[in-house]
């Protein structure tokens, strides 16, 4: 037979088909395995059992937990390990009933047969879920399986159901399963005890401060030959630590077959630090450097906090010295140090005017992704603000911001005040929005500070109106001056039709500003049509006006050839003044009678000749 017929026998297509899958399978990404399965005529009665299990099992391990189920429930057999890699995936992702309901439906197949591996599965799984089954939940699983498939529990088996057991608090049938494990149960072979078996019992005594059962253990660990590791050792010292049983912790240091770490130093530093034995944490801390034990940032960051609380800031300093100098936080490994345990010497630098030395220590500890702490950000904003830099108190609000946290009144108006002072109002404008969007609200001195900024700074006229306009909508109280000084600049900047929509709007709120200063500010800039409209304004919002005022527009009126609108103007004045009150000075009148007789409009000339007449009638009456 040829080759080509070979090849197209189904027997050798599968087993092609086969060997393709499980070498796209070594990949770690599932694509390229899951885009050949869809180029397969019938995969399912193609591929032989063996390559479906070994698809569920990467599906399972790639968290595709909903696509291994749907693939297990159509392989005709399959696997233990194919079942016991679904089982773990469903436990990892806390679904409990669907791991429960996969369990159930497994049992019922008359092939079904699980093995110790789908026990420890189970332990491990349940015993860490949250919310967790109950001790004697676990301990029926334990002898069910076991009992019923012919197997016999193994280390694994018996170590997931002790660490069960003790973080339930269970420490009698702990200490009866571990008993168990010597002489075995009920005729079953026996699992040895292994480290880790011997130091979850001691940890677990140590917990409930039984110090004299935890030695019990680890002495029978020795006498049954198990040697103990740094985890073993460490796990005595921070529990006879905890109890206060200093005089145990030295007998474990001088145990020949242990070698102090890192880990062991930082629990006997923690320990005199609790205990307020400065002294004796320092002495520790320095002989790390002599047995040649590397100090991390737990090392630093415990002893500096208690130099801190002791009020002992210079040896503090010092050390915060070496730990900048040596990039002690840049190292990667141990724990993640804490921000908030630095805070009291944050809190000292930045006192003292060495904010810029805390700033670098606050940079190291969030690059090290250390859980961010809203006090030291308020210690730093304020120091950088007092030093005078507040360009970097502000790059602390910005980064506050970006980590969703909220920075509070005092940084916000540190940094808004600063800008303010140092004449940089468009960055002072920008924290005041920010200080807004935060959900805060300024005190109305500081809207006004801002605002008188940017009235004394060139090419900030837009920026003043904004402002205003949000004050208005806040009904944040306006300061008359302010407000009369932003319509001067607005015009001055020729923002004609913002200065409308303001004056309106602060009428239309209540409030007012001074027109008698502002319309002859106009008058001398020579914008008299503004001044008029402004003077009809105020007729319009019944604000009195000295007859002087009137008097000037209307003379700026005629002497630039704006006859009319002077007449408009003296117009309105006697529709909206008493008869009895004078409307303009008597010279304007003339100044305006002779404008009007020239421009030709002598129909307006008569009418204003007319009036004069009436006011010379009343003064001679009232003589």
């Amino acid at each position: 037979m040829d080759r080509a017929a070979r090849l197209s026998s189904p027997e050798d297509a599968s087993v092609a088909a086969a060997r393709k899958l499980h070498l796209l399978l070594r990949s770690r990404d599932l694509r390229p395995a899951l885009s050949y399965l869809r180029t397969l005529p019938s995969p399912l009665t193609l591929l032989p059992n063996h390559a479906l299990n070994a698809l569920l099992r990467a599906l399972a391990a790639a968290g595709r937990v909903r696509a291994a189920a749907s693939l297990f429930r159509r392989i005709p057999c399959p696997t233990p390990h194919s079942f016991n890699s679904l089982l773990a995936a469903l436990l990892r992702r806390g679904r409990r009933r669907a791991a429960s309901a996969l369990f159930a439906a497994f049992l019922r197949s008359p092939s079904a047969s699980p093995d110790v591996a789908t026990l420890n599965t189970l332990l491990h799984g349940l015993s860490t879920a949250s919310p967790q089954p109950s001790p004697p939940a676990l301990l029926r699983l334990f002898h069910f399986l076991p009992e019923t498939y012919a197997f016999a529990p193994d280390a694994i088996s018996y170590n997931s159901l002790l660490s069960a057991l003790c973080r339930a608090g269970d420490m009698l049938t702990a200490r009866k399963l571990f008993d168990g494990m010597h002489v075995g149960e009920e005729g079953r072979g026996a699992a040895c005890p292994n480290v880790i078996t011997y130091t979850t019992m001691i940890k677990a005594y140590c917990a409930k401060r039984l110090v004299n059962e935890a030695l019990e253990i680890f002495k029978m660990m020795v006498a049954d030959g198990v040697e103990p590791n740094k985890i073993t050792y460490n796990t005595m010292v921070q529990g006879f630590c905890d109890a206060g049983r200093m005089e145990l912790v030295k007998k474990v240091l001088e145990m020949d077959s242990f070698k102090p770490d890192t880990c062991t130093f930082n629990t006997l530093i923690a320990a005199h630090c609790r205990e307020g034995r400065m002294e004796n944490a320092m002495k520790v801390f320095n002989q790390m450097v002599e047995l040649r034990v590397r100090r991390d940032s737990a090392s630093y960051s415990m002893v500096i906090r208690a130099l801190c609380g002791n009020g002992e800031f210079g040896r503090a300093e010092e050390l915060v010295d070496v730990l900048l100098e040596k990039e002690v936080l840049k190292k990667r490994g141990g724990c993640t140090p804490l921000i908030a345990a630095y805070n009291p010497v944050f809190v000292y630098l930045c006192e003292h005017g060495k904010t810029k030395k805390a700033r670098m220590l606050f940079g190291q500890l969030l690059d090290r992704r250390s859980k961010v702490d809203v006090p030291a950000f308020k210690t730093l904003i304020l120091g950088h603000c007092r030093e005078g830099d507040f360009e970097e108190g502000y790059e602390l609000v910005l980064s506050m911001l970006k980590r969703d946290l909220v920075p509070d009144d005092e940084c916000y108006i540190a940094v808004i005040d600063g800008f303010s002072q140092k004449g940089r109002m468009k960055f002072a404008l920008e924290a005041l929005h920010r200080m807004l969007n935060s959900g805060l609200r300024p005190s109305t001195s500081t809207f006004h500070s801002v605002l008188l900024g940017l009235l004394n700074k060139d090419g900030c006229a837009k920026e003043a109106a904004d402002l205003i306009e949000i004050m208005l909508e806040r009904k944040i109280r306006q300061n008359v001056d302010l407000s009369t000084n932003l319509i001067d600049t607005l015009f001055r900047n020729n923002l004609k039709d913002r200065c409308y929509k303001i004056v309106t709007s602060l009428y239309d709120h209540g409030y007012y500003i001074k027109m008698e200063k502002l319309i002859a500010s106009l008058c001398e800039e020579k914008k008299f049509t503004v001044a008029a409209d402004l003077t009809l304004f105020s007729l319009e919002k019944h604000q009195n006006l000295d007859v002087a005022i009137p008097s000037m527009v209307m003379d700026g009126l005629c002497t630039t050839g704006r006859a009319s609108e002077a007449f408009r103007l003296f117009y309105e004045l006697i529709e909206n003044r008493s008869a009895s009150a004078a409307v303009a000075a008597p010279r304007s009148l003339v100044a305006l009678h002779h404008a009007l007789e020239e421009s030709g409009k002598m129909k307006e000339a008569d009418f204003v000749a007319k009036q004069m007449r009436r006011a010379s009638a009343r003064i001679r009456e009232r003589i």
